[in-house]
């Protein structure tokens, strides 16, 4: 249960609070990319509250907020080439969301060697 709580806050970081300026600039710029992670990484700070303790939850949102930078570094230059292309870029933007839910997990499972 406490994983799905997780997963949530991560739907909530990467796509409701996901402005279309964020979306569309990040592979891009720097600026809205960082934006975008900062967002994201405070979402799940807040939610990972109720799951950790302060000192795990705040390993736990900084360690997954520099693994969706990196992973969003990647992704989102790859699906912007691929704009155009939806049975390309569809797979790509799976296979973002497919490295994000496996790092969350394996963050997840091993949240006691996270402590800030």
């Amino acid at each position: 249960m406490n994983f799905l709580v997780l997963l949530a806050a991560h739907w909530v970081g990467d796509f409701l609070l996901q402005s279309r300026k964020m979306a569309v600039e990040k592979h891009k710029s720097l600026k809205w990319l960082l934006f975008h992670v900062v967002t994201y990484t405070f979402v799940v700070l807040v939610i990972s509250q109720f799951v950790f303790s302060w000192q795990v939850g705040l390993g736990y949102a900084v360690f997954n907020g520099a693994l969706h930078l990196i992973t969003d570094f990647f992704t989102s230059k790859l699906a912007a080439k691929f704009n155009e292309k939806p049975r390309i870029f569809y797979p790509i933007l799976g296979f973002d969301q497919l490295v994000h839910t496996a790092c969350l997990y394996w963050t997840f499972i091993n949240a006691d060697v996270l402590a800030l």
